[in-house]
């Protein structure tokens, strides 16, 4: 690596390079034998039944409240901590995001928050596991069977996480991962969705090609029939066999890429645990463990003389990497005229939300690339100390 830390990188070696290479000279590089391996491999990673090869994470939203019915007139219950996919799959839908504030710890949905926003025309809860750590999963799972609600985990940072009895991908009704470059296993851009559900992992399947009910694969192959039918105006949401191929790759490296995340976060906990002005997030526990996609700090900025935008500056000045996860949805002027109901507040978002920082974490790096993370966030802080 060189002297300056980004903040995420790639993990990518001559493995992938191959898969990819071996698929591009078998003639066939869309939907196809690799991407139906890597729904067989990655759903017996995940414990579900099920897996559909997606181009994007925001694709397996998208399909799953479409399978789970819901549309025009519905209301699905988000955390406002997220990315904007969360909410915007469901206003695909047609249906409309309720926005809900997170609990303080490590800023997951608060089933509490939840309960309060349940109505008549609520249909399903979408959490979000955020920065890897899972999401209040009895609870919620508890809450969502009470009123008859469906469950539907945003797992995009969450491979492989798990919660006391619950792993990631096997709470909800339905699960979706991302695969975006960033994340803990990555086919560049793209997307799964798991489920124990038949119905349901066949609803995405066609909604995912068209509407059609057969897919190329099964068209062109010898001697099969040309016929097919569409019943539904469906999506181009299918994944490639080149980005199976690179995915099949990084599964087989899952335990391993995480395992090296861990250590990292490992460091960070230990080396930057003194500093004052520094929250850092909740270490591992026996029964509670992340998949660290993300390692988020809060700023206890009251006790600073720079605000984030300029200890991020500071770090970026040193050879740091950082990125902000997130602001909060509320925050945005489309989520806070249409997402919002009247009088509501965020207090636990909004205490938070100009205070995260999210250093580098990301399996590439060295021992010395840590060290230099470190050794510069304890520079900064000691620079923007009143």
């Amino acid at each position: 690596m060189s002297d300056y830390v980004p903040f995420a990188e790639p993990t990518l070696d001559e493995a992938e390079v191959e898969a990819v290479t071996r698929v591009l000279r078998s003639g066939w590089v869309s939907t196809g034998a690799e991407a139906d391996s890597f729904e067989q491999e990655f759903a017996a990673y995940v414990g579900t039944r099920h897996a559909v090869a997606l181009n994007s994470c925001t694709a397996a939203l998208h399909l799953a409240l479409l399978a789970l019915g819901v549309g025009p007139g519905d209301e699905v219950i988000v955390p406002t901590i997220t990315f904007t996919a969360t909410a915007a799959a469901v206003v695909h839908t047609g249906a409309t995001p309720v926005l809900a504030d997170v609990e303080p710890t490590h800023l997951t949905l608060d089933p509490a928050r939840v309960a309060e926003l349940i109505g008549e025309r609520t249909k399903a809860v979408v959490p979000v596991h955020f920065s890897g750590r899972m999401a209040a999963p009895g609870p919620l799972r508890e809450l969502c069977d009470r009123h008859g609600l469906a469950l539907l985990e945003d797992a995009a940072h969450t491979l492989p996480a798990s919660s006391g009895p619950y792993r990631a991908g096997q709470v909800g009704d339905v699960s979706a991962f991302s695969f975006f470059a960033t994340k803990p296993i990555t086919t560049a851009e793209g997307g799964m969705l798991c489920t124990d559900d038949s119905r349901i992992a066949e609803e995405a399947r066609v909604w995912s090609l068209h509407g059609l009910s057969r897919g190329a694969v099964n068209r062109y192959r010898p001697g099969a029939r040309a016929a097919y039918d569409v019943d539904r105006p469906g999506f181009k949401y299918n994944m490639s066999d080149v980005q199976a191929a690179m995915g099949r790759v990084q599964l087989a490296k899952a335990d391993r890429l995480h395992a090296a995340r861990t250590a990292i976060a490992g460091t960070y906990l230990r080396e930057l645990g003194d500093l004052p002005n520094l929250e850092l997030p909740a270490a591992d526990t026996a029964d509670d463990l992340s998949s660290w996609y993300l390692f988020p700090v809060r700023l206890r900025l009251e006790e600073m003389r720079a605000d984030r935008d300029a200890f991020r500056d500071e770090l970026h000045r040193l050879g740091v990497g950082t990125s902000v996860h997130f602001i909060p949805l509320h925050h945005f002027s489309w989520y806070a005229k249409h997402a919002v109901r009247d009088g509501q507040k965020f207090p636990v978002a909004d205490a938070a939300a100009d205070r995260l920082l999210s250093l580098p974490i990301f399996p590439g790096m060295d021992d010395g690339a840590v060290e230099r993370v470190v050794a510069a966030v304890r520079a900064a802080h000691e620079d923007t100390r009143s």
